[in-house]
């Protein structure tokens, strides 16, 4: 899911729905702002709602795509990240 800054309110509304109880996985992308606490904060809620209903991060990696929010002297962080996130409930007992 690539939507461009809409993925919070589409992810709460998903949630709320309980849309993605049969989704095996889910990949998105995020965006983050820089120095608000607040939305930080809400999308951290968010994040754990996705965990509460089953799913885990399996892979994350930063999207330099988009603009970088801050630079430091040997790192730069990007406003975005792509997520995938799978749905432990449908994950087999016996594999290892």
């Amino acid at each position: 899911m690539d939507v461009e800054g809409a993925e919070w309110r589409s992810l709460q509304n998903m949630l709320s729905s309980n849309i993605l109880g049969s989704v095996k996985q889910f990949g998105f992308e995020i965006h983050i702002e820089r120095g608000n606490a607040k939305k930080l904060y809400e999308h951290w809620t968010i994040l754990d709602q996705l965990e509460k209903q089953g799913f885990r991060r399996w892979y994350w990696a930063m999207n330099f795509q988009g603009p970088a929010i801050y630079m430091e002297s040997t790192a730069a962080r990007s406003c975005c990240y792509e997520m995938v996130y799978i749905n432990v409930k449908f994950l087999h007992k016996d594999a290892n």
